[in-house]
């Protein structure tokens, strides 16, 4: 035979096993991609040629779902990280598996001798084990003292237990208030006791003595002093509360109309004790949002204050109570300032709260309440604003008052 034949005889059968292999393989690969096909809910094809393109169509098709899973993760977790709430996520043993930045944030914090990450856990594994939710409020140090609401919830599929999820909410302002109101209600039935008391003590002195004249004129005259006393009284209390309400109808309010205005309604008794009570001219621009008569309660505050504390005029010496507004930028200030008596540097940082008075032998001279520049302070904070005082014993005392600039659209 001719050795040419055999050599193209011998390639011709290699090349037909190799084939047979490769069709056997085929086969074979094809029977493994039918069913991973199937495992993932994929229809096999009849030809084997086609299935690596139905099998890349149902990788790209798990590929997408997969991203998207991804995606949804990620939204989840930025959700969970810039959550105002702390949120602390753990397993079925209590341990902690992720915790948002305000919920790590609290977890250093002391409760006493303890830290709080050790009392925030006992509430998540009772959670866990009593497959109920739980509720703590706990008291921390970090180093401000703070009120931490607790809420441990359990995770389950079915009867499987996954871990729990705290959620924590600061609650220190809830708390501040109710502590406040507590106060404020104390003070006020304090506050009441001593009108109500010498209302009392007067009426009955002034039965007692009916045909006395002088007895009767003194009594009288002291019965409409106390009665203007607890009205002040009452009045403030009502615009106090008027003053901690949200939410009112703000209007664009010329600060230089309302502080002539003010200026005017004590115009007299200001000239009446040689007081120079002033108004400079204030911009046009000077417009804020904000309520009128709570505004105007604010500023008649502040100069009646000065008027009290200022002494009256002798003489030449006319002592000076003066007015003004300013525009800084996007804020207004509104200065009030008087040349009386001053303040000390240990009443200068409590002038603001509740029922605080300096003198308070001049305040029962004068009716006063304690509640004014408290007041004034809530009405600048209502707005926007707030309020600051430097002061200088026997020099005067100048109260700054800021507010946001309103301008029009």
């Amino acid at each position: 035979m001719d050795t040419t034949l055999l050599v193209l005889g011998a390639a011709a059968a290699a090349v037909a096993l190799v084939a047979i292999v490769a069709i056997v393989h085929a086969r074979r690969l094809a029977k493994s991609v039918d069913l991973a096909l199937a495992r993932i809910g994929g229809e096999p094809s009849h030809h084997w040629w086609q299935r690596p393109r139905v099998l890349d169509r149902e990788v790209r098709i798990l590929e997408e779902g997969v991203e998207e899973s991804a995606k949804d993760r990620a939204r989840l977790a930025a959700a969970v990280a810039e959550a105002s709430i702390g949120i602390l996520l753990t397993d079925d043993d209590g341990v902690v598996l992720h915790a948002n930045e305000t919920a790590s944030s609290f977890l250093g914090a002391r409760h006493g001798e303890a830290v709080a990450e050790a009392r925030m856990r006992q509430a998540i594994e009772a959670a866990i084990l009593s497959r109920t939710s739980q509720h703590k409020e706990l008291e921390i140090y970090t180093p401000q003292r703070r009120f931490l609401d607790i809420r441990a919830i359990p995770l389950e599929h079915g009867v499987e237990s996954l871990g729990a999820v705290a959620y924590i909410t600061d609650v220190t302002e809830p708390h501040r208030v109710a502590a406040m109101r507590s106060d404020f209600i104390a003070n006020v039935s304090h506050e009441l006791k001593t009108p109500l008391g010498a209302l009392a003590v007067l009426a009955e002195t002034l039965a007692a003595n009916r045909g006395d004249p002088e007895v009767t004129t003194r009594m009288a005259d002291r019965l409409v002093q106390e009665s203007r006393r607890l009205s002040k009284l009452i009045g403030d209390i009502l615009d106090l509360s008027q003053a901690e309400a949200a939410d009112r109808s703000r209007t664009p309010v010329d600060l230089g109309t309302l502080l002539s205005a003010v200026a005017a309604g004590f115009g007299e008794a200001a000239a009446d004790r040689g007081l120079d009570l002033t108004v400079a001219a204030v911009p046009p621009s000077a417009v804020v949002l904000g309520e009128t008569r709570q505004l105007a309660t604010l500023f008649t505050n502040l100069v009646e204050n000065a008027l009290t504390y200022t002494p009256a005029g002798t003489g030449d010496r006319r002592p000076r109570i003066g007015l003004s507004a300013a525009v800084a930028g996007q804020e207004i200030i509104v200065v009030v300032e008087d040349e009386g008596i001053g303040i000390s540097e240990q009443h200068l940082g409590r002038i603001f709260e509740r029922f605080y008075r300096v003198d308070k032998g001049r305040s029962r001279e004068t009716g006063g309440t304690g509640l004014g520049l408290s007041i004034a302070r809530h009405i600048a904070r209502n707005h926007g604003g707030d309020i600051t005082v430097e002061s200088q014993v026997g020099v005067g005392t100048t109260f700054r008052v800021r507010l946001p600039m309103w301008r029009a659209p």
